[in-house]
């Protein structure tokens, strides 16, 4: 990385922090994940129009347009995450009781899709009985 994109990457890293610290984004940035790059555009569009953000993103735009290189692999980014959508399903998810009866759940995710990711009865504590019928994912 020049010292140019560092600074950038830097300066954007502080900012996300300061001006949308409770987003998933900047969650998963903090915890060293990998980010979903559409999400990312969903939690930051609150804060776009900043003029603090704005003066940032034409410092960015400016090294794209000076630098090639850096730029087709930014357009190969963005070609990825508009061909490969990611579809993410969660159904009864953190759910703290005594008895639990689930009946007939089911998820499905279009045939399109390039990814997806399906969870059902995540993070369940149940004392008592737990009940499960017809429980389907289907991608």
């Amino acid at each position: 990385m020049t010292d140019g994109t560092g600074n950038l990457a830097k300066s954007l890293w502080a900012m996300l922090k300061r001006k949308a610290p409770n987003t998933q984004t900047v969650k998963l940035l903090e915890s060293g994940q990998d980010i979903d790059y559409q999400q990312a555009v969903i939690d930051l569009e609150p804060i776009a129009s900043d003029p603090d953000v704005v003066k940032l993103l034409d410092e960015v735009r400016s090294l794209l347009a000076s630098n090639q290189e850096l730029a087709a692999k930014v357009e190969a980014l963005l070609v990825q995450a508009r061909i490969e959508p990611k579809i993410v399903q969660v159904m009864a998810s953190d759910i703290e009781g005594v008895n639990l009866r689930a009946k007939s759940m089911k998820q499905t995710a279009p045939s399109v899709s390039g990814s997806v990711e399906q969870s059902m009865l995540k993070n369940v504590k149940v004392t008592g009985d737990i009940d499960l019928g017809d429980l389907t994912q289907e991608a």
